[in-house]
C-alpha cells in the first residue's frame, strides 16, 4: 500500500519536536520524557500559529506496535478489561486534518528505559493517517499499527488543570519556533531559579519514520 505524504514534512515535524523538549529541558522543572500533555500543548499552539492548521488536542489510550520480533505493543495508559484511560494514566496527542502527529515520539525510548524494558525503541517520527488506526488493540501485527481511544472529557479536565508555568512554557515555544530552512530565534528564557538562559537547541535526532 503506498504511504500517504504526512501533513508535515520531516523537517517541520523535527523542528517542532526540536523547540518544545530543548525548552522542557531549560526549563529545568518538566519530565521531559513524561510531558506529553506538553509537547501536545505546544505542538497545537505551534501548528494554529505558524501553520494556520486547525490542530486539536487529543488525550486518552494509544497503543502502537514498536517490535514484531517480540510483539511489543506501546502502550500509554493501562489495560483492565480492557483499554482505560485516566488523569493519571493517559497520552496526549495532536490531531489536525485527519492526521494523528504524536510530537513525543521519538523519545518514547526514554521511557522505556526508565521502565527498565529491554527493547531499545527507535527515535522516529510519527504521524499518521487517522483513517489507518485499527478499531481493536488486537488488531495491532505490524511496526507502526495504531490503536486510538480519545476521551474529550479527559482532554478538557487535563487542559483545564495545567498550571500558568506550563502554558508560559508552550507560549515561549511558540515564540521560539521558526519553519525550517530558517534559524531559531536567539530567546532568553529564566530557569527555575530565575537566571536567564539562552534556549539551545538539544534534542536528540530523529533517526526514522513510523
Amino acid at each position: 500500500m503506498k504511504h500517504k505524504r504526512p501533513l508535515l514534512p520531516l523537517p517541520d515535524y523535527q523542528r517542532i519536536y526540536q523547540v518544545v523538549y530543548s525548552v522542557l529541558d531549560a526549563s529545568e522543572v518538566a519530565r521531559t520524557h513524561r510531558a506529553c500533555i506538553l509537547f501536545t500543548i505546544a505542538g497545537t499552539l505551534i501548528l494554529r500559529e505558524h501553520y494556520k492548521l486547525p490542530a486539536t488536542i487529543s488525550a486518552g489510550f494509544m497503543g502502537m506496535m514498536v517490535d514484531e520480533k517480540s510483539s511489543t505493543v506501546a502502550m500509554y495508559d493501562r489495560m483492565g478489561d480492557g483499554p482505560e484511560s485516566d488523569r493519571q494514566s493517559f497520552h496526549a496527542w495532536v490531531e489536525c486534518q485527519g492526521w494523528l502527529i504524536d510530537f513525543m515520539a521519538p523519545i518514547m525510548g526514554m521511557a522505556f528505559k526508565e521502565d527498565e524494558h529491554p527493547l531499545d525503541v527507535p527515535r522516529w517520527m510519527l504521524q499518521k493517517p487517522l483513517a489507518e488506526r485499527k478499531s481493536d488493540i488486537n488488531e495491532l501485527q505490524r511496526v507502526g499499527d495504531i490503536y486510538l481511544e480519545h476521551d474529550s472529557a479527559l482532554a478538557e479536565s487535563l487542559l483545564d488543570s495545567q498550571s500558568a508555568g506550563s502554558i508560559d512554557l508552550a507560549k515561549v515555544c511558540v515564540a521560539w519556533f521558526r519553519r525550517p530552512p530558517r534559524a531559531l530565534k536567539e530567546l532568553m528564557m529564566g530557569d527555575c531559579h530565575g537566571q536567564p538562559k539562552r534556549l539551545v537547541a538539544c534534542a536528540p535526532s530523529i533517526t526514522g519514520v513510523w
